[in-house]
């Protein structure tokens, strides 16, 4: 362990230094919240209708699916400038509204400005929902010092942070302050508990959540304190790359990115679990923005030869017969982000999480069973429903685990896992009566770190043969006496591995179910199909959603149709998919199917 420990403390002091040296991120860095704050306040006439005047809002129809109910949180920040968007929220999939913001004065705690919080159609909006918790954004970027020296200043902004709540009859607060120095960590701390007890007492039921920084270089979040006092603590993960980065890459990668960077919203999960941080309060945001950079050549990543510009997730879709066309797109399989190359007078990249990505981000959320996700920001994906129907699939009580799937530790499909890990998830399709598993791959660090996998939904199944697996010998191939098994791994304080792969595909009962809820049978014929299938259900209802799902769980077509409807599916490549329906009023369904 002497040796190990030494190894490792210096491969981590070198490694921090090459970043630190490199400028991937600091946090001394404005985030995405801060510049586009300040960009739109330095905007003339900015305010909501200035926006509308130069982003159209979409007019298209966004289907709203109802009976799934969410079961983790979504909390979407509402930026002031986004105009009148906010009619396109689908509020039954947004379980925390938070207007962004109110700016603090250092100096008394009064407001800059709270932007029309007093006022605001989109609050109003929200409020009217019936569905979601109305919050206030706090922004302090700057200053620290003058008001963490003042506790009147502190006293001031609590007394009108309270009265600003009530008087819209909202429901908490979002404390997003930036850029804090290690040294006001106790100060920071102390105050989020007093304006919790305050806001506890004064609005029963109120909550009160802080912003945490994708990288916490400088370890200013004392959980120690805060806990149990906070309600939410939403991690802004991204950023990890940024505007004024030397090298491209995604901002928001789910696993690794290239041969030396490995900060990643995993391994951020990973790293404020050990803090302390309670993973039912942990929201990883997520951003609807991408950034896009001059580079010095087409090779991905590429040296940057000036500032990124974000570019929302509309402005990608709206320009896909143009530069973010398929013909210039690149998945990337480590960070799991789309990546679009093109020449504009010049070498341009633009890294941007599309639809399948936000799906295996989602998936992740669920394995790692933390509260939910943020979104920075609403709006910003206007015109598309992809992101709400990622949200309905996975975040809700309509979720189920695909029959078929592949699975692999935290570091993602092609790198090492982390340190200090140990999470538990379990694998249970609906309706699976046994489960086969094929570890293709195995490599963890021999009796240091182990794999443990439970014939049951919980640990206390009995373990299979050779249970808990370590070193390079792993499970193999096995079958499970139910349709559920669990894992459990775990990963000491030092030394990493590649880790582990395996697929696995189920034994069902048809047709299967995804819902506990709805018992109506219906059928799909013909089955093989070809080129077109139809679709025969007792329910009585106008109109159905339907959806096919593909092998890895993504959503590749939709439809709204009427019963016996013929639907075209010849632009599906041939193999096996699942066929949904989604009942109007009702809840959704799954069986499987093959294309010819």
């Amino acid at each position: 362990m002497g040796f190990k420990s030494k190894t490792m403390k210096y491969l981590f002091s070198s490694f921090l230094s090459l970043l630190i040296t490199s400028c991937i991120y600091a946090q001394n860095t404005h985030s995405i919240h801060s510049t586009q704050l300040d960009y739109y306040n330095s905007l003339p006439n900015s305010d909501a209708a200035h926006y509308d005047s130069i982003v159209k809002p979409s007019t298209c129809d966004y289907y709203e699916k109802s009976g799934c109910q969410l079961n983790k949180v979504v909390y979407g920040w509402h930026p002031y400038w986004v105009g009148s968007v906010y009619q396109n929220y689908n509020w039954d999939l947004l379980s925390h509204f938070s207007f962004f913001s109110y700016e603090v004065n250092p100096t008394d705690g009064e407001p800059i400005t709270t932007h029309g919080w007093s006022t605001s159609a989109a609050v109003g909006a929200a409020l009217g929902s019936g569905n979601t918790k109305v919050t206030l954004t706090v922004t302090l970027f700057s200053n620290h010092s003058t008001f963490f020296s003042s506790l009147t200043a502190q006293q001031t902004l609590i007394t009108n942070l309270i009265n600003l709540v009530q008087s819209r009859g909202a429901q908490g607060v979002n404390i997003d302050f930036e850029g804090l120095p290690s040294s006001y960590k106790t100060e920071f701390a102390n105050f989020m508990v007093d304006l919790c007890n305050q806001m506890h007492t004064a609005i029963p039921g109120s909550e009160i959540s802080t912003v945490l920084y994708a990288v916490d270089w400088n370890n200013v979040f004392d959980f120690s304190i805060m806990e149990p006092a906070v309600d939410h603590y939403i991690i802004m993960g991204y950023a990890y790359y940024y505007q004024g980065s030397s090298s491209t890459g995604p901002c928001d990668p789910l696993y690794h990115f290239g041969s030396s960077y490995n900060y990643t919203l995993s391994k951020t999960i990973t790293y404020y679990l050990n803090k302390g941080c309670p993973k039912q309060k942990l929201i990883m945001g997520l951003p609807y923005y991408g950034y896009q950079w001059p580079t010095s050549s087409s090779t991905i990543p590429s040296s940057t030869t000036g500032s990124g510009v974000a570019k929302t997730y509309r402005q990608i879709k709206n320009n896909s017969s143009g530069y973010y066309s398929a013909a210039n797109h690149f998945f990337d399989l480590e960070s799991y982000t789309d990546v679009y190359t093109f020449n504009d007078g010049g070498n341009y990249q633009c890294f941007i999480t599309e639809e399948s990505g936000f799906r295996k981000r989602l998936e992740h959320i669920n394995t790692a069973d933390i509260g939910g996700i943020g979104i920075w920001a609403l709006g910003y994906d206007d015109g598309y429903n992809d992101f709400w129907y990622a949200i309905d699939d996975y975040l809700t009580d309509c979720y189920t685990d695909s029959c078929t799937n592949e699975i692999h530790d935290f570091g993602g499909p092609l790198k090492d896992y982390y340190n200090n890990e140990d999470y538990t998830w379990t694998i249970a399709p609906d309706s699976a009566s046994a489960l086969t598993f094929d570890f293709t791959f195995f490599d963890v660090e021999q009796n240091w770190d182990y794999l443990y996998i439970f014939d049951g939904n919980s640990v206390n199944a009995p373990q299979i043969s050779g249970s808990p697996f370590t070193g390079s010998i792993g499970p193999g191939i096995f079958t499970s006496s139910t349709g559920a098994v669990t894992f459990r791994f775990y990963s000491d304080a030092a030394t990493v591995s590649p880790g582990f792969t395996a697929t696995y595909d189920c034994s069902i009962n048809q047709p299967t179910e995804i819902s506990q809820h709805n018992r109506n049978e219906f059928s799909v014929f013909p089955n093989p199909a070809s080129t077109f299938i139809s679709f025969s259900t007792e329910a009585v209802a106008s109109n159905f959603d339907l959806f096919i799902v593909d092998l890895y769980g993504k959503v590749v077509w939709r439809e709204t149709a009427q019963n016996n409807t013929k639907l075209d599916i010849s632009s599906l490549a041939s193999g096996y998919y699942f066929f949904g329906v989604g009942l109007m009023n009702n809840n959704k369904r799954m069986i499987p199917f093959v294309k010819d």
